[in-house]
């Protein structure tokens, strides 16, 4: 069968829609893979409080996005499909309408500021609750209960102060949180090992979901983390999970402290 040419005029138009697709700006925002920080670096730091040196790392995962400000056209919202280790979003899903970029940052870093606080009162809480864990361990590896609640009653969260380098957000709660566990108990729960994890968290140590959860995973197993803490919230949205890292799902701060002692004892 022979198919006849298209008409000049209508070639034109079509390479012209073609054209304006391609440098038009669209409201789109890319999702990158991010840093992360070892948080038992210089990053907590206590005031009066008895604390103990931690035996492994456990990282804060960060995410890179377009701003607000940014446009983003065609070619680099295809590459970004095409890329593995990237995410497109329609603009509207990352940023409320009318977002600025310098809104957006006041506002991580107002996010940021909050998570620290809502991590101090429920490590705080968590461990006030589960004096046991803070008893110092006997000579015979049992450990004084009444020791532990004498040192969980001291405990503050006016003499804890954290000191991030420049990010934001609200998805460190839970590896904050984690970190002082870790830090203001005697018991070793890391046991040597390389932990990342991201998600929100109350004072009441619910962990909430997050976004950019895959690119959080990719970019831990990358720094050598083998274990990463998820909210339960985000279980649905993982996929693909790199070899050498285990996801660990959790719905609160003490279901991934449990998930550590049980480690630690096997």
């Amino acid at each position: 069968m022979r198919f006849s040419p298209l008409p000049r005029l209508v070639t034109i138009t079509l390479g012209f829609f073609f054209l304006f697709a391609t440098i038009a700006p669209l409201p789109f925002a890319i999702v990158l893979p991010g840093e992360a920080q070892d948080i038992f670096k210089g990053v907590i730091t206590f005031k009066k409080t008895e604390n103990y040196p931690a035996s492994g790392r456990i990282d804060l995962m960060s995410i890179r996005v377009t701003n607000p400000d940014t446009w983003i056209f065609g070619p680099e919202v295809i590459y970004s499909w095409i890329r593995s280790d990237q995410a497109v979003y329609p603009k509207s899903v990352i940023y409320p309408p009318g977002t600025s970029a310098e809104e957006e940052d006041k506002q991580a870093k107002a996010d940021m500021v909050g998570s620290q606080n809502s991590a101090i009162v429920a490590a705080v809480n968590y461990l006030q609750a589960h004096p046991q864990i803070m008893a110092s361990p006997t000579a015979t590896g049992s450990s004084n209960a009444t020791d532990g609640v004498v040192r969980a009653s001291k405990l503050s969260t006016d003499n804890i102060v954290f000191k991030v380098k420049e990010t934001g957000g609200p998805s460190g709660g839970l590896v904050f949180a984690i970190a002082l566990v870790e830090l203001l108990t005697e018991r070793d729960l890391f046991q040597g090992a390389h932990i990342a994890g991201t998600g929100t968290l109350n004072a009441r140590g619910i962990v909430g979901p997050i976004g950019g959860i895959n690119e959080k995973i990719a970019t831990a197993q990358k720094v050598g983390a083998t274990v990463f803490f998820a909210p339960a919230g985000n279980a649905e949205e993982i996929a693909n999970v790199p070899d050498g890292i285990k996801v660990v799902t959790v719905a609160s701060l003490a279901q991934a402290i449990s998930f550590l002692e049980r480690s630690s004892k096997t």
